[in-house]
């Protein structure tokens, strides 16, 4: 398997979150990136301390979101960033713009949005366009009801691909 970077930009070119991990394939979704527990990953140019679990990524085919998976065991299943679409700069290396707005599924199932104030923020901070704000908008509505409504392949999918960890 691959080594593979995933960097997460403040718009448009400030380095924010980003991991190593190691590709595990494709499918109809997307591109997904095993996250093993003792990961390394940074925000902005420091290094923070590893991942404590086994994850896994989805960079979706289409879409402004990405998808950390951590699975059943941790305070949250799902974290799902809305992002732009994510972009391949490289075989081993892919970055998107973090648009702020995260939906996540709490192990009770709840799904909630957090960063909404970062988001109003960072429209002016970082000049967010129009279609930016707009799709980021109408992505984390659609995020909601996929997860509300326990679509893939955010669920089985994610479950088989986190399975390959290790």
């Amino acid at each position: 398997m691959r080594p593979v970077t995933v960097q997460f930009l403040k718009n448009p070119d400030i380095a924010h979150w980003g991991f190593e991990g190691r590709s595990l394939g494709e499918d109809k979704y997307g591109s997904w990136i095993a996250v093993p527990s003792g990961s390394k990953r940074w925000k902005g140019r420091e290094s923070v301390r590893p991942t404590r679990e086994d994850g896994v990524f989805c960079a979706p085919h289409e879409g402004w979101w990405h998808l950390h998976y951590n699975g059943a065991m941790t305070q949250f299943s799902h974290f799902v960033d809305i992002t732009t679409p994510p972009r391949w700069v490289s075989e081993n290396r892919y970055e998107m713009i973090d648009l702020d707005l995260d939906v996540i599924v709490h192990q009770n199932g709840d799904v909630e949005i957090e960063d909404e104030d970062e988001f109003q923020i960072h429209q002016v901070k970082y000049g967010y366009t129009e279609e930016m704000i707009l799709r980021a908008e109408a992505e984390t509505k659609r995020i909601v009801e996929e997860l509300e409504n326990r679509r893939e392949p955010f669920f089985d999918i994610a479950e088989e691909w986190l399975s390959r960890v290790g």
